[in-house]
């Protein structure tokens, strides 16, 4: 565990709020028929909704977490926090651009093109800058702890995919007009993805997980992080060559990449078997609700991954591949993602507000922060959602899908709701906020030294 003291990241809760923000955008975007099921994926229009979920969600919660918990993982300090806030706000306002820049094109406006790579540039720089900053922490720590080099390869993957998308950008703008290039750019979608999805998101989830989950579970740490890493890397490496491959042989292309999914198999299943591990040998007999409300999330990995490369493999429809997608990124990320901020979110309150205060007078338990039986029964619902979601696209339903897409949408609204209430501790009696005591700040460490009277400097 963080020990009572610990730094807190002063802008963790300002990337979780936009994440939360994003995600909500996008799914109320799903409810309102923006894309359906027979609609195709790659319009402008679910362009937006695919980048405000991978963006706007899926990557400033990670980079959030990381914020806070690369130097948990590494027992060292973050080189500078200075980049937080201006790579946050160049994340929004880059994401805001793209998003904008998608919309020109489907009006067929020529303002797309300068836009786009207005866009490019900002996330660009942005994406370079906090990453830079949390790969060198984790580089320099990397021997602290198996979950540091994990976590390395999903960074190393975040740059290929941002190298993939500002490429993507220029040659949508019209900046670049070789043919090769623009042939390159409409085969190699694919790989931007699984950079993205898999390499970036999956490894930084499974690095971060290798050290939490055992923390919270009171567990043993795994102990077969050298498989998974090396597997992980095995697999990374092939979708680096089927992408180079692309460029002259967009068949071989296809296959190597068959080749990546099928070594991610061996990098899953021994995750899978570790966190197995981890559940039966706690200290900690009863479940929190981060815990259990991860099972599914785990259950939805163990069943994707396998999914998506039997598609490849069988050549399955566009409908097949968009359900198991959307399987992965709702059901695993998504539902990992929320299912730890209803701990993460109450437990950094509760160091920030009451940590000081611990053995000098009473203070609320930790699940006090969050009402644990309503936010379940939001999760389930949630998880429920995003199963009759995948099987409406599985068999084009659009109707289903809209009717699943509205249910997600106010589940994931509820759950938001119950953390800000954990963060404004609504849950915990008067009592305990009696003087010395400081309210946290909804989006900012204000006291992010654990000191409760202390300042924010």
């Amino acid at each position: 565990m963080m020990p009572v003291g610990t730094t807190l990241s002063r802008w963790t809760m300002s990337y979780f709020g936009a994440a939360l923000v994003f995600l909500l955008f996008a799914e109320s975007l799903l409810s309102a028929g923006a894309w359906v099921p027979s609609s195709n994926v790659a319009e402008p229009h679910a362009l937006i909704i695919v980048h405000s979920i991978t963006l706007g969600w899926l990557a400033l919660l990670m980079i959030g977490a990381l914020l806070q918990f690369a130097p948990v993982l590494t027992g060292l300090s973050l080189p500078t926090s200075r980049l937080d806030m201006p790579s946050l706000a160049g994340l929004v306002a880059g994401l805001g651009l793209l998003l904008f820049g998608f919309r020109l094109i489907d009006a067929g406006s020529a303002a797309a093109g300068p836009t786009m790579i207005a866009a490019s540039v900002t996330l660009a720089v942005s994406i370079l800058s906090i990453g830079l900053v949390l790969f060198s922490v984790l580089w320099r720590g990397r021997e602290m702890h198996a979950a540091s080099p994990l976590v390395l390869i999903g960074i190393a993957c975040l740059f290929i995919a941002a190298a993939f998308g500002t490429l993507f950008a220029i040659t949508i703008s019209g900046l670049i007009e070789a043919s090769s290039v623009v042939e390159f750019v409409a085969n190699a979608v694919p790989y931007h993805a699984s950079f993205g999805l898999f390499g970036w998101m999956t490894f930084a989830a499974i690095g971060v997980s290798y050290k939490l989950l055992p923390m919270f579970l009171l567990s043993d740490d795994m102990n077969n992080s050298a498989f998974i890493r090396q597997t992980g890397w095995i697999g990374v490496s092939m979708l680096a060559v089927a992408a180079v491959c692309t460029t002259f042989e967009p068949t071989i292309g296809r296959t190597v990449l068959l080749l990546a999914a099928l070594a991610f198999q061996c990098t899953v299943a021994a995750y899978l078997v570790e966190l197995a591990k981890t559940y039966r040998s706690r200290r900690r007999k009863g479940l929190e609700l981060n815990t259990t409300g991860s099972l599914p999330a785990f259950a939805f990995l163990a069943v994707s991954v396998p999914m998506f490369a039997v598609a490849l493999l069988v050549h399955a429809g566009t409908e097949v591949l968009t359900a198991v997608t959307y399987l992965f990124v709702f059901g695993w990320l998504t539902g990992l993602g929320l299912a730890q901020l209803l701990k993460i979110v109450p437990f950094l309150t509760w160091i920030e507000a009451y940590g000081p205060l611990l053995g000098r007078r009473p203070t609320p338990r930790l699940g006090d922060l969050i009402k644990g039986r309503r936010a379940a029964a939001w999760l389930g619902t949630f998880y429920f959602a995003v199963i009759a979601a995948s099987v409406a696209i599985a068999v084009r339903s659009d109707f289903g899908f809209q009717v699943a897409a509205i249910v997600q949408t106010f589940a994931t609204a509820a759950l938001a709701v119950e953390l800000v209430l954990a963060r404004s501790l609504v849950n915990v009696e008067a009592a305990t906020k009696r003087a010395p005591f400081q309210q946290p700040a909804l989006f900012v460490a204000a006291n992010h030294r654990g000191n409760a009277n202390g300042s924010a400097s």
